[in-house]
């Protein structure tokens, strides 16, 4: 299978990378500077799978949260992956018998925490985003969905878990998580 992850310097692309290549799957990995270059992201055709796995999180106050933060962080966690999408199906790159896709979205699109307006915005409207697509794209055999993990332990997370008051031992490995991904594409 041909499969592009995005994400793929953080905990959980690189881990789904790495799985994904133990399967002999073909990756294509996009990283962020592809996104912000006017390039096509994905020149292949036949894509069997995508795994969106690109994000951000800043956390903030209200106080401390401007525009352009949030802006920013609903371009990276949310835009991007619209952007991908659009390029893929647009250009016809999926596989016509079908293709499957995970966004890594987050529990924190339902749920909120000090300091995560930004984060909580863009997961939620990530979220959103993956069910009216799948409603749109289905008659294409392209299935989207957002997956709403809990905690996984990456790089990011520990950023951020003092700050949002979580124990870092409630966190799933990425390598874990990236297994049940994979599950889900097989």
């Amino acid at each position: 299978m041909r499969i592009v992850v995005t994400g793929t310097s953080g905990g959980v692309g690189s881990a789904v990378a790495a799985r994904a290549r133990a399967r002999d799957w073909e990756v294509i990995e996009v990283n962020r500077a592809q996104f912000l270059s006017t390039a096509a992201l994905v020149e292949e055709r036949d894509i069997g799978a995508v795994v969106f796995a690109t994000g951000c999180c800043q956390v903030k106050s209200l106080l401390q949260t401007t525009d352009e933060a949030f802006a920013e962080t609903i371009a990276v966690n949310c835009g991007y992956f619209l952007r991908l999408m659009r390029e893929l199906v647009c250009g016809r790159r999926y596989d016509p018998s079908g293709m499957k896709v995970l966004a890594i979205s987050s529990v924190s699109a339902t749920e909120g925490w000090p300091g995560g307006a930004a984060y909580c915005a863009s997961k939620g409207a990530l979220s959103a985003l993956c069910r009216a697509l799948d409603a749109e794209l289905s008659p294409k055999r392209i299935t989207v969905r957002a997956l709403e993990p809990r905690y996984i332990r990456t790089r990011m997370f520990s950023e951020g878990a003092m700050r949002m008051g979580v124990p870092a031992n409630l966190a799933v490995s990425s390598d874990d998580f990236a297994a049940e991904v994979i599950g889900y594409l097989v």
